[in-house]
């Protein structure tokens, strides 16, 4: 791909990315005043919308600062598949009414769903500049959770993702997730393709870091650093 249509890709990814984040922050926003959804939750549910804020926030926040990319992904279906593990739960919403859950089991699902936002959104400031949804090299990052595991924003993500299929459980929620997992994998992959052609030095950082589970023996598999 052409610097030129790197930048028009780079302008209209931040566009959206940006718009698609002021518009579920102001909706969070006016649901959580205009409906009082946090008088039969309880202090779970603020909290959940508050991490989930910060996340996409956050997320907003470092598509517009991020650095130019030096290397990008060939052909459509890496797109497709980063659209996809991006925005395959937003289906959530159209799907049949979910199990009737206990309490506790809801509960649990909440936090879970704070974990993963909030550990989501510290991934997405570790990242700061070479953050990309799209498969794309821009720097390197081995420091902090990168050092641990090289795709720690999809292992948060998941915690998250886990959480959502538990609060609305249902056979598609689960199905949704498997989908989503799959998704994330062949998103991994991409991702290291381009990572590993564009920076020599991910040979040594494959060799040491697992992929995404953490203390798993190596197997000099590739490195990536941008999910």
């Amino acid at each position: 791909m052409g610097n030129r249509h790197l930048f028009i890709a780079d302008v209209i990814g931040r566009i959206g990315i940006c718009t698609y984040s002021i518009l579920v922050v102001w909706t969070k926003i006016a649901r959580t005043m205009t409906t009082g959804d946090y008088s039969s939750h309880g202090v779970v549910f603020i909290i959940a919308e508050i991490a989930a804020i910060l996340f996409i926030g956050m997320m907003c926040v470092v598509t517009l600062t991020r650095m130019p990319q030096v290397r990008s992904a060939r052909g459509v279906e890496p797109y497709l598949t980063a659209m996809g593990g991006t925005f395959l739960f937003l289906l959530i919403a159209f799907l049949p009414p979910p199990m009737v859950l206990p309490d506790a089991v809801r509960i649990a699902a909440m936090v879970l769903m704070i974990i993963g936002f909030l550990s989501s959104a510290y991934m997405l400031a570790i990242l700061g500049r070479s953050f990309s949804i799209a498969p794309g090299a821009r720097a390197l990052v081995t420091t902090g959770p990168y050092s641990i595991v090289r795709h720690p924003l999809y292992l948060t993500e998941e915690i998250f993702i886990i959480g959502m299929i538990l609060f609305s459980f249902s056979p598609w929620t689960v199905y949704l997730g498997v989908v989503h997992w799959g998704l994330q994998l062949r998103r991994m992959s991409n991702e290291e393709t381009v990572l590993w052609a564009a920076f020599p030095d991910y040979r040594s950082y494959a060799e040491r870091v697992p992929k995404v589970i953490p203390f798993l023996p190596m197997r000099g598999k590739r490195a990536a650093t941008t999910g």
